[in-house]
């Protein structure tokens, strides 16, 4: 495809037709990807050597386009505009059959050329194969469009989903009687521990002699817990200040 795509577009052949193309001469032939590129883009390049605006009509047939015209496969349609490629490949291989051997190689070698011309008769030879990979990779893009639907159906409902989440989520916090509520829970709990702490006499002292007995007279354990406690009440003062 790197190899080819860029022309093949600019020459009017889906991707569909490339990968078919592609598949078709890689089965037949036997050799790498990069080579089949490379053949079909000389194909596209060697007919499309139509010459513009050099006589009364403003287009005219070049030397290799000429010569598949003189078989009967016109690159131009009937106003003198440039058929689509994918196109005149079709038409080309769907004819394959009624051209005797030698046309065969001459329309080949107009194509493509004398060094690329046996990968080009492998694609007109097999073009049922062709037919047949067109025809699944036309499916295959239906099938991964169905499938691309379904999947944004469903990321949609999820997405739905969680706008009424969030929605319910603002609702809450812009009911100001809850809010309120919440506010005056937490006042009155840091209230609460602000005047504990005043009541132990300022809390340090008091509490930090506990702890010392609590290591005389209990486990190093308690003691421990004991010290721990007294920190989170200082904390806990510390905090209801910030409150109040």
């Amino acid at each position: 495809m790197s190899k080819v795509a860029s022309a093949a577009a600019t020459m009017g052949v889906s991707e569909e037709q490339l990968a078919a193309q592609l598949s078709t001469m890689i089965s037949a032939t036997r050799e790498s990807p990069e080579t089949i590129g490379t053949s079909l883009k000389t194909v596209y390049a060697r007919i499309s050597d139509i010459q513009a605006g050099i006589d009364e009509e403003g287009v005219s047939l070049g030397n290799y386009s000429g010569k598949m015209a003189s078989l009967g496969f016109n690159v131009l349609d009937v106003n003198g505009k440039l058929r689509d490629m994918g196109e005149v490949m079709e038409e080309i291989g769907n004819r394959w059959d009624t051209l005797t051997r030698e046309q065969q190689v001459y329309l080949a070698q107009t194509m493509a050329g004398q060094r690329q011309y046996s990968r080009l008769i492998a694609l007109f030879d097999n073009f049922d194969k062709y037919n047949e990979a067109l025809n699944t990779a036309q499916n295959a893009a239906g099938t991964l469009q169905e499938q691309q639907d379904i999947y944004m159906e469903s990321t949609e409902a999820h997405l739905q989903t969680l706008r009424a989440s969030v929605e319910d989520i603002y609702d809450s916090f812009a009911d100001t009687d809850s809010i309120n509520g919440l506010i005056d829970g937490l006042s009155t709990a840091a209230n609460f521990a602000s005047n504990l702490i005043d009541g132990l006499g300022g809390g340090g002292a008091v509490l930090r002699s506990l702890g010392a007995i609590g290591v005389t007279v209990f486990s190093n354990q308690i003691a421990k817990g004991i010290n721990t406690m007294i920190t989170n009440l200082e904390i806990g003062r510390e905090n209801a200040r910030q409150f109040s």
